[in-house]
């Protein structure tokens, strides 16, 4: 009896309000988010989030289209909590998605600060957005099923504000992993543990070191097949043992030079596999156009 595929749509980075926090950035503005690895143009000053909205709604009209069994949202799904107005565009065209969209947190929805987690953070993001860590499953057949685990990266990368919420989340984590049926495992992290390499030290877009470790060991003894995340608004790929690492950019405000879009997973008899959908409608015009590749 063949394998039937289960088509996971991991979508990262809607969020909402990023637009207007990179609008209007003079010379220097550009030249320090380039030391970042962040891809800005000039394009004028703007408090709309407008660009959000229209690229959120590209991509929930294409879900509807490609109907996936799951589909998840990587973190990062406002751009600040106290953004005016943020959230509830967010929930009004999450609304419209005839698939559930189940949620991992990002630093920019869990941490007042875009940075730091503290316990009244994590409360708002769980009466906003539910558990800040769940488990989603889907049926392959034969006693099977795709188990898609989400974790609270943000206690991974800073969790000094919140004592002991990096060991909670890890044995939230190895408990998750130990009690998950027979099949494929997908983790979905919305901050990359490296860019390059498992050696490598800390900067704003990785795990660091110290809890990186330990969270890829525990990933890999557990036979993860696939670790999908965000936060870098960019696409990229490595490998840690078996395991691929898949950064997928935004579907909101590009930093690289990825268009918008979301990724596809299929999961089934031949294995994993996956692809990137650009939106219909990128809308680069209204910030320039894409950058040029040479400016990566």
């Amino acid at each position: 009896m063949s394998t039937p595929a289960v088509r996971l749509a991991f979508l990262a980075d809607v969020q909402v309000g990023c637009m207007a926090t990179f609008s209007g950035a003079d010379d220097a503005d550009i030249e320090r988010f380039a030391r970042r690895q962040m891809v800005v143009r000039h394009f004028p000053h703007t408090e709309s989030f407008a660009w959000e909205e229209a690229r959120f709604l590209s991509a929930v009209e294409m879900l509807n289209t490609l109907e996936p069994d799951i589909a998840v949202i990587g973190g990062d799904m406002i751009d600040d909590p106290a953004g005016p107005g943020q959230l509830e565009a967010f929930r009004r065209i999450a609304a419209l998605s005839d698939t559930p969209l189940h949620c991992a947190p990002g630093n920019h929805d869990i941490c007042w600060d875009a940075a730091v987690p503290t316990e009244d953070s994590i409360e708002w993001y769980r009466e906003q957005f539910g558990p800040e860590h769940s488990t989603v499953t889907a049926d392959l057949g034969n006693a099977t099923k795709l188990t898609v685990v989400m974790v609270n990266s943000a206690v991974l990368d800073q969790p000094r504000a919140v004592q002991g919420s990096f060991e909670a989340e890890m044995a939230w984590l190895e408990g998750a992993l130990g009690a998950r049926a027979p099949g494929p495992t997908i983790v979905v992290s919305h901050h990359p543990p490296f860019l390059e390499d498992p050696a490598e030290g800390p900067n704003y877009w990785n795990i660091p070191p110290a809890r990186r470790r330990p969270f890829l060991e525990l990933l890999a003894d557990s036979g993860v097949d696939l670790l999908l995340c965000g936060h870098r608004h960019r696409n990229d790929s490595v490998h840690y043992g078996d395991m691929e690492i898949v950064t997928t950019s935004a579907v909101g405000f590009p930093l690289g030079t990825d268009p918008p879009g979301f990724r596809v997973v299929e999961v089934g008899g031949s294995g994993i596999s996956h692809s990137y959908y650009p939106l219909s409608d990128p809308g680069w015009e209204e910030i320039g156009g894409p950058p040029e590749p040479a400016s990566t």
